[in-house]
């Protein structure tokens, strides 16, 4: 592993090594500190409601965030992308991703609560709803995140990330330490998104960024909106298919099942971060090869799929082998029937590490109607999948569901397309890296 990634770092990140390991580093940094609070304190959290309370926290969670979609508008690679060819337009670009993310947000809000009015659920279902809905506001509050991202100075997204974890984190024991209700872990959440707002357009301010307000143009707005709809509907379609498994299970299995299956996707999903923050730093580094010819792009296009496969066996492996432990430490007797489930889901993670690698590429390529297509395609695999699986095994076949359609989204779709399949053989070479890391060796 230290020579692939030492052979990788000359590949990808040789110009602008430094700026590029440096926000890396920040971003690590901050999901770090996030592990610990999950640890610490999520975990805390989770055994305290137990299976069924916890599992209805994270049903209205889910139920939210696949509306979140609406807020988010699928500009984050679109605008990250903008702000590294054309930082002199940066204002205007993140003015306008911020007055659309406001307007999404609020339809969104609009939608959830006719839902969550029309609906049957309980009193207590619907205050769940309703509370962590506020919630959809977060990508505007958020927005400066992008121009960070793109002037790789990640130190000031952690510092207000990890701010807005320290309140979160501190609400969370109060709540416990009073015995509070499920409710007030829904406001935890709010008031942590509250936070992060607020300390985001602090330190925005502060690294030179100017105000947002009045700098709104609908030019940029119209162009941006043209060139993010398919991933709007691409990220819609990823959110159902991460998200749906929570719904499905509720309905199939109930509301414990959500539970086991969201007690396991606390120990997945927070490495989710390695990828992003990958395709962040390197993406300077890609333009650049992209403008020097073909050859040069394939060669660092092919090293950032190894990279992220490589990564994700690293993740994968101890994980699942120490699965049922890391669950009886975690969470108790009450979670046991997660270890396997755990074992399991936590092999999704090397196709989605790849699908984030692939995304970019396919941004970059502007391929963003094929990647519309290829997520719908896992959601549809994942829905079939669940229908099937979740009545006769619950959150494993949730969890199998689960690996199964990341595997076609993020790379046996890409064979589909035409050309796209040198970049379906690229990922399949790095599927295979642990039997042919020692072209890295030989490179060191």
């Amino acid at each position: 592993m230290a020579a692939l990634l030492s052979s990788l770092q000359n590949l990808l990140i040789r110009p602008g090594a430094r700026a590029a390991a440096q926000n890396l580093g920040w971003l690590v940094a901050e999901k770090a500190a996030r592990l610990v609070f999950n640890v610490g304190v999520g975990f805390w959290v989770a055994r305290y409601l137990g299976p069924a309370q916890f599992g209805a926290l994270n049903f209205a969670l889910a139920v939210v965030g696949i509306a979140s979609l609406l807020a988010e508008l699928g500009f984050e690679a679109v605008v990250r992308r903008e702000l590294v060819q054309a930082p002199e337009n940066a204002v205007a670009v993140l003015a306008a991703t911020r007055r659309l993310r406001l307007v999404g947000g609020t339809l969104a809000g609009a939608l959830l609560v006719a839902m969550v009015l029309m609906s049957g659920a309980s009193l207590a279902d619907r205050a769940l709803l309703l509370v962590v809905g506020l919630t959809l506001f977060q990508p505007a509050l958020t927005v400066a995140d992008l121009w960070f991202q793109a002037r790789l100075q990640a130190r000031f997204s952690v510092l207000a990330q990890v701010g807005a974890l320290l309140v979160g984190a501190a609400v969370r024991v109060t709540l416990i330490v009073a015995g509070a209700p499920l409710v007030g872990f829904a406001w935890a959440v709010v008031a942590e998104m509250c936070v992060g707002g607020i300390l985001f357009a602090s330190l925005a301010r502060r690294a030179g960024l100017g105000r947002l307000a009045g700098a709104f143009d609908r030019a940029v707005a119209g162009r941006l909106l043209r060139e993010a709809w398919p991933l709007l509907l691409s990220g819609f379609a990823v959110m159902l298919y991460m998200r749906i498994d929570a719904v499905m299970l509720r309905s199939l299995a109930g509301e414990a099942a959500v539970g086991i299956y969201a007690a396991v996707a606390r120990f997945t999903e927070i490495w989710y971060f390695v990828p992003v923050a990958l395709a962040s730093s390197l993406l300077p580094a890609l333009l650049r090869a992209r403008e020097r010819g073909a050859a040069d792009y394939a060669v660092r296009l092919q090293a950032s799929f190894d990279v992220n496969a490589g990564l994700a066996y690293g993740l994968a492996v101890p994980l699942a082998l120490a699965a049922p432990w890391l669950i009886r430490v975690a969470y108790g007797p009450a979670f046991a029937a997660a270890g396997p489930v755990l074992a399991l889901h936590v092999w999704s993670s090397v196709f989605v590490f790849l699908g984030v690698a692939r995304g970019q590429f396919l941004v970059n390529e502007g391929h963003t109607r094929f990647y519309f297509g290829s997520t719908v395609a896992g959601l549809t695999v994942n829905v079939a999948l669940n229908l099937v699986l979740i009545p006769r095994h619950g959150a494993w076949g949730a969890a199998l569901a689960t690996v199964v359609a990341q595997a076609v989204a993020a790379w046996l779709s890409t064979f589909c397309c035409a050309p796209l399949r040198a970049t379906a053989w690229m990922q399949t070479r790095s599927l295979l890296i642990p039997f042919t890391w020692y072209r890295y060796v030989r490179r060191a």
